[in-house]
């Protein structure tokens, strides 16, 4: 557990909530876009930390790759495009006083409560974001359910296992 742990800090009774989600850069927990305006007013270059930001993400999720590459290969061994779940992970960085960002943990687990508008509002687009990233749409669901029925049918008039694949990407 770290200093910045939300579900910890929220109860203390100093903590300032946003319950704006039109003004994000109020209270303890705010949006990222409003935290590098912060940064950015007292003389950090974004355009760097970003890029230092996303090399930090790329390494670690590198360096992850193996684990979640055996996972996934494990709950979906039918799967040979890649493309039947996902995994979204949280990254929490901070920044030391140098302002270079250090990785303080991966969480496999991220949490999708939402306490306040704030919240509600990152974690919306989040999933939204993710959802069009894979392609998730009713038609493409559609697609994959008649083919596995498809499958599932020849299988069972044959005696036959073939490889199901999903959808091409």
């Amino acid at each position: 557990m770290h200093l910045t742990n939300y579900a910890i800090n929220k109860n203390n009774p100093k903590f300032i909530f946003n319950n704006n989600s039109g003004n994000m850069g109020i209270g303890h927990k705010r949006s990222l876009t409003c935290v590098f305006k912060q940064l950015a007013s007292k003389g950090i270059n974004i355009e760097e930390l970003k890029v230092k930001i996303n090399d930090v993400a790329i390494k670690t999720i590198i360096c992850g790759l193996p684990v979640m590459s055996h996972q996934y290969k494990c709950s979906q061994p039918e799967d040979y495009a890649g493309n039947m779940c996902f995994h979204i992970l949280g990254l929490d960085i901070m920044l030391n006083a140098k302002g270079e960002p250090v990785l303080l943990e991966v969480n496999h687990t991220p949490s999708f409560t939402t306490d306040t508008p704030l919240d509600q509002k990152i974690k919306f687009d989040l999933i939204r974001d993710t959802l069009k990233l894979m392609n998730i749409n009713a038609s493409s669901k559609s697609e994959l359910f008649n083919k596995a029925k498809d499958y599932n049918q020849q299988r069972l008039l044959t005696g036959k296992r073939q490889i199901f694949e999903g959808k091409e990407r």
